[in-house]
């Protein structure tokens, strides 16, 4: 069960994520080379990687990408849509179509959502999956 809730939480979390970056792109919202370094290994790559180890005998170090990529991207997402001021915080869009502000805003608070998800079931497998472990030796 644990493979296949990962990997539609990650499914739904890509989902989520190109339709933010379609907004990105509308409204010309950039981000600097290190931070689109981390976008794109953390947020987009880690996660598909994880679910793909998931299905495989090294189904542990799936099960900690995931919960790390998670919660990296969590961090990361809260921090520059809702704390940070700057044109990717979601108080502070630059001007743009009101449909692309309303899809950066919508799409910013789902994907923190399967992102909290993703976290708190990554946390959750891990300490089962552990408890199980420990059990059996």
């Amino acid at each position: 069960m644990y493979k296949t809730v990962i990997s539609l939480v990650v499914a739904l979390h890509l989902g989520a994520t190109l339709w933010h970056g379609d907004a990105h792109r509308q409204l010309a919202v950039g981000l600097p080379l290190a931070k689109s370094i981390f976008v794109y290994i953390v947020i987009l790559i880690a996660p598909i990687v994880a679910a793909v180890l998931a299905w495989t005998r090294y189904f542990s170090a799936g099960l900690w990408l995931f919960f790390i990529s998670m919660l990296g991207a969590l961090l990361f997402g809260v921090y520059h849509h809702y704390v940070l001021v700057s044109p990717d915080n979601i108080g502070h869009l630059p001007e743009g179509p009101l449909s692309a502000q309303s899809q950066f805003v919508s799409s910013s608070a789902v994907i923190a959502l399967l992102e909290l998800i993703g976290s708190l079931y990554g946390a959750f497998s891990l300490g089962s999956c552990y408890s199980q472990y420990s059990r059996r030796a």
